[in-house]
């Protein structure tokens, strides 16, 4: 009878190791999403501070794209003053916040659509993933009757991106049961809507011309910044006293410049950190991408004739393949835009040539044996070719030097400098990660102004910056490390100094046999979603459970019981 206690102890400690799991399992999940994402944070967009216990001066956000849109709105809640600086003058008119098009999808008279000179994806195509959506819900609970009066859809947030003909990255659901909503328009008119949102509901939020030259330090003090120096319209110079400096000039990075021009001691020490003119402090590779983007006009004849699946009026965004096996060079976008348009991108890893129009669909009509293009988008190309008489709207572009400012390992950081989007990071805009990573990283900047350290101060502390920064990396870092690999398989991407492409090759192995797994089994697909939608912690990945599930992925490939798809 002795075997009864015992085995009563034996299942006591089996509950024991599984309670244990589960509750270190929810814990480590806890504490990941709160450091890799922004989760927790949203709930509190939108609460101002009261005005007696708000920082003192003036927040200058220095460029009005959309990365200083969003961080003069969420810094108008703990500023006395917001104050953008940008280059464009007709942004600073009414006519930079006017919608172009009814909510019929007809033209607006007199309203102008105008180019961004300083902005070389404007006119491409771009996503927005749902992390923007649920920020502006926070911020705007009827956000929908906003884009809906622009002619912009919402819905479920579906890419319809396709890997061996299989829905890769497929929706997933919310814990009410209903799928992930997001809303769908081009970044035009959703820049268009943000300056009439936040500027008309934000009267501490203002807007000048100009073009920020540098920045100038307390006397005395390199560790803390006192102005900006602006250069106007009329080439003149003003200098603008600043509590806080954010650098929103995307791609020009122009903040780590100016932090240069001080010449700072600390940064000539570097103390066992990155000195600001080390090579490591600005990582670059170079992918050699191009792309051409379609706008095609729909007549109100040819809309019942569209072969769009769930047919056009419910079209948002029809399909999506990124080779992301590298097994060809091609990439496809498709969605539906405002003003009856249809949009289509494509792109290419190297020297491939671009379609005309007449070309577009022999360009789509192959692209592997694993992958083909649905006929039905064939189809569509010969409707909107025939429709528009041959002829479309297109613009090409050629993809810039992707980078990452190491900011958060600078020696020389002055504690009240910020910087947001390409500012800091500039990826692979083929992947459609670049406005989640600017709201990831305002939100961060938010939450920051909200700490414990900081929320009932009246100035900047010392370490803002270095906090800020450091959270940051973490929450947006994805975007970089998650695309790598992939751009490293293709011959013409030139790797970040002192790397040789088969150094990712492992990571590229491990994503890949996700992403195959991910085509049939639920879970796996959601850690992916919610990952790459920075709606989950990429930590979660490398979970015990979806590791298993990758090396017995392996082992079955080594004995022939699995396809090796890497291979085929």
């Amino acid at each position: 009878m002795d075997y009864l206690p015992q085995g009563a102890y034996y299942a006591f400690d089996i509950l024991a190791l599984y309670t244990f799991w589960r509750c270190s399992a929810f814990l480590i999940k806890q504490y990941l999403t709160r450091t890799q994402t922004v989760l927790y944070d949203i709930p509190n967009l939108g609460r101002p501070r009261p005005d007696e216990k708000r920082i003192k001066g003036t927040a200058v956000v220095c460029g009005g794209s959309y990365s200083g849109l969003w961080s003069a709105r969420l810094l108008a809640d703990h500023f006395e003053e917001v104050l953008i600086i940008e280059p464009e003058e007709w942004l600073a008119t009414p006519e930079g916040s006017s919608p172009v098009y009814s909510p019929e999808g007809e033209p607006i008279e007199g309203c102008g659509i105008y180019n961004r000179a300083r902005v070389f994806q404007y006119k491409t195509t771009h996503a927005f993933q749902p992390l923007s959506y649920a920020a502006l819900k926070a911020l705007y609970p009827s956000v929908d009757d906003e884009i809906k009066k622009a002619d912009g859809r919402v819905g479920k947030s579906e890419f319809n991106s396709y890997l061996f003909n299989n829905n890769l990255l497929r929706t997933i659901k919310n814990r009410d049961g209903q799928y992930i909503q997001n809303f769908f328009m081009s970044r035009e008119g959703c820049e268009r809507m943000l300056r009439r949102l936040f500027l008309r509901d934000c009267p501490r939020i203002r807007w000048m011309v100009g073009t920020v030259k540098a920045v100038e330090t307390v006397k005395g003090d390199e560790r803390t910044l006192s102005s900006v120096v602006v250069r106007l319209p009329d080439n003149s110079e003003k200098t603008i006293p600043a509590t806080l400096v954010v650098d929103c000039t995307g791609s020009a990075q122009a903040g780590l410049k100016w932090l240069k021009r001080i010449s700072a001691t600390s940064d000539k020490t570097a103390g066992g950190r990155l000195a600001l003119s080390d090579p490591k402090m600005r990582i670059t590779y170079y992918t050699d991408q191009q792309t051409r983007t379609f706008y095609f006009r729909v007549p109100q004849e040819s809309r019942d004739k569209l072969p769009i699946p769930g047919g056009y009026d419910k079209a948002m965004w029809m399909y999506s393949y990124t080779p992301v096996l590298a097994k060809c060079t091609k990439s496809l976008f498709l969605d539906r835009l405002e003003g009856h348009r249809i949009r289509f991108m494509v792109g290419t890893w190297g020297q491939q040539p671009l379609p005309e129009v007449e070309e577009l669909r022999d360009y789509l009509s192959y692209l592997t044996p694993q992958d083909q293009i649905p006929k039905w988008i064939l189809d569509l190309v010969d409707i909107l070719v025939e429709a528009n008489k041959g002829q479309a709207e297109y613009v090409t572009t050629k993809y810039p030097t992707l980078s990452w400012i190491k900011y958060e390992k600078a020696a020389y950081l002055p504690k009240n400098f910020v910087a947001v989007g390409d500012s800091v990071m500039q990826v692979n805009p083929t992947f459609g990660q670049g406005f989640s990573k600017v709201v990831a990283s305002v939100v961060t900047l938010d939450s920051t102004l909200r700490s414990r350290s900081v929320i009932n101060s009246t100035v900047i502390p010392d370490g803002f910056s270095a906090r800020y920064f450091k959270s940051q990396a973490q929450r947006t870092a994805i975007a970089w490390e998650g695309t790598k690999p992939i751009d490293y398989l293709f011959p013409t991407t030139r790797p970040v100094e002192g790397e040789k492409p088969s150094d990712e090759y492992m990571n590229f192995k491990v994503t890949a046999s996700m992403m195959w797994l991910s085509l049939k089994d639920e879970k796996l697909n959601s850690a992916l979603y919610r990952a790459f939608n920075f709606l989950g912690p990429p930590g979660e990945l490398m979970s015990p459970v979806s590791l298993a599930k990758v090396f017995l992925l392996w082992g079955k490939q080594k004995v022939g019981l699995a396809k090796d798809f890497l291979q085929d």
